[in-house]
């Protein structure tokens, strides 16, 4: 995931001695996504867009350093906690986090989100399985089956955000039939009438409580499973 420019260490030639290439990028993270341009940065900073190019190869580069930074997680800390809490804290760290910056499923689709910070994080959560009777390679297959889980809900979610600015997911839908031939679609027809808004769309918990009931340690010796949150 490391995206940094060329040469980021050694200032080039006309670089303000006072700017440094994490101040633009803490900048450009203060700025929402959708105003996010050089000439925005530029002028919080109070610099010229030419001397953001000293640093920076443009808006594209700029975002992906954004996206890099925005899409840190916070290492799991061991609290003693059962490996389904620790996979249930991981799932919803990366869910809030696409869908607090949506930029970042983009950049994963471009194969542009994984470094330090990141290997860093999965050598933790690898660790802190493995206590709990996990072979590195089978918690490896849990965090991506998790990501999986929580990406796509973090997609449905900001598909649900998008869709309320134009009405709703249940009308969009419904224009959309509107507009095709009479008695046409008819298994869709009576599939909107019965379910118009699937509880499935942006929540991974049913999903991931599935997963965990499933999964099971390679040496079960360790702390039990802790109750679903959600069964009282």
């Amino acid at each position: 995931m490391n995206a940094s420019p060329r040469n980021a260490s050694s200032p080039r030639r006309g670089r303000p001695r006072s700017l440094t290439l994490e101040a633009i990028v803490d900048t450009a993270c203060a700025i929402a996504p959708g105003n996010l341009d050089m000439a925005t940065v530029a002028r919080h900073l109070k610099v010229g867009v030419a001397t953001l190019y000293g640093y920076v190869e443009g808006r594209e580069h700029l975002l992906r350093l954004v996206t890099e930074r925005k899409g840190q997680l916070q290492p799991i800390i061991d609290r003693g906690q059962s490996w389904q809490d620790i996979l249930r804290e991981h799932a919803r760290s990366t869910c809030q986090t696409a869908l607090d910056w949506p930029e970042l499923i983009s950049q994963i689709m471009q194969g542009g989100v994984f470094g330090d910070i990141e290997a860093r994080y999965l050598e933790q959560l690898i660790t802190v399985l493995g206590r709990r009777g996990f072979s590195p390679g089978r918690a490896l297959e849990l965090y991506y089956s998790v990501n999986q889980l929580a990406l796509g809900a973090a997609l449905s979610g900001n598909y649900l955000r998008a869709a309320a600015r134009a009405g709703g997911h249940q009308t969009l839908l419904n224009q959309f039939l509107a507009s095709q031939p009479a008695h046409s679609l008819p298994q869709l027809q009576q599939a909107l009438a019965e379910n118009p808004l699937p509880q499935v769309l942006g929540d991974f918990k049913p999903a991931l409580e599935h997963l965990l009931d499933s999964s099971q340690p390679d040496n079960p010796a360790g702390p039990k499973r802790s109750p679903n949150p959600r069964r009282k």
